[in-house]
């Protein structure tokens, strides 16, 4: 497993990513730093004030997928593997991980489509690669089944950014993807709770490695507010089959991932960020409500 550790991210061209990624890097953190040292490249090097569509002004070469292969190793790579994900995924039963993938990849597609509202069009497509490589590709037989589909609809986001297509032809693109990722989600046979609860889960445990006494991660907090994010999407997704069991707790839990929410206050790391005890205070209050809902 891959601990959260702080990160120092520095501009590195893809050929150097890959170097680092084949040369140094073991347990499945070769993808994890290639991809996350690729974002840092148009969204960490801007400063941690910056506001929603400032990250414009940087523009980065999105890398392929290859470029950020996953160790061939250990089949791991980034969030998938990383304490946050692999406690959310070990938590619950096997009948529901397939859905927690679906909502854990995307919140992904969550982040990059703010990321692109705010005008940084590179970091949106580069993130959505990310979510591929970190959270599709190590289950991609099962979710080519199970979530048919999904893969091809990410990627035509993807193409639709790098090729520069029109503003509406990019939304659109983005809209098919979420409405595909939703119908899968909610037809993966996962017990809603789960779906809801793991991703609360993987939005706290990212968040413990984005606020250090080392320095802020600008990634991973980006990472993080996608998985909150993806919680918020699981909850919608979810809430009319919550509310048949227990409506005031129902409505209760979605007050309480709104709170959650307001602590990611822009796209990009703030000056100020919410500490790591106020992230994992507001998930846990929304796991607790969520244990209630039987």
């Amino acid at each position: 497993m891959i601990e959260f550790k702080p990160r120092t991210w520095k501009i590195l061209s893809l050929s150097a990513i890959a170097l680092v990624g084949l040369g140094g890097c073991g347990e499945g953190e070769a993808g994890d730093m290639a991809g996350k040292s690729a974002v840092s490249a148009g969204g960490a090097t801007a400063s941690a004030g910056e506001g929603e569509g400032e990250g414009a002004k940087v523009s980065p070469a999105a890398p392929t997928l290859a470029a950020l292969s996953p160790n061939p190793n250990t089949g791991q790579s980034g969030e998938s593997g990383e304490a946050g994900a692999a406690n959310a995924y070990s938590a619950i039963p096997v009948t529901s991980q397939l859905g927690l993938r679906i909502a854990h990849v995307t919140g992904f597609l969550l982040i990059a489509q703010k990321a692109y509202a705010a005008g940084q069009t590179d970091e949106a497509s580069v993130l959505i690669s990310q979510g591929l490589l970190e959270v599709y590709r190590p289950e991609a037989a099962k979710l080519d089944v199970g979530a048919k589909g999904l893969q091809a609809s990410f990627e035509a986001v993807v193409a639709a950014i790098d090729g520069k297509r029109p503003k509406a032809e990019i939304e659109a693109a983005f809209e098919a993807a979420t409405t595909l990722a939703r119908a899968a989600e909610a037809s993966s046979g996962a017990e809603a709770k789960d779906i809801v609860g793991g991703m609360l889960s993987i939005a706290a445990g990212l968040y413990s490695g984005v606020v250090a006494p080392a320095g802020n991660d600008p990634i991973e907090y980006q990472h993080a507010q996608g998985a909150a994010l993806g919680a918020k999407v699981a909850f919608d997704v979810s809430k009319s089959n919550l509310t048949e069991k227990n409506r005031m707790r129902t409505q209760a839990l979605g007050k309480e991932i709104d709170t959650l929410l307001a602590l990611f206050p822009t796209v990009n790391l703030p000056e100020t960020p919410a500490s790591v005890a106020q992230v994992a205070a507001a998930a846990s209050r929304a796991q607790l409500t969520l244990s209630g809902i039987r």
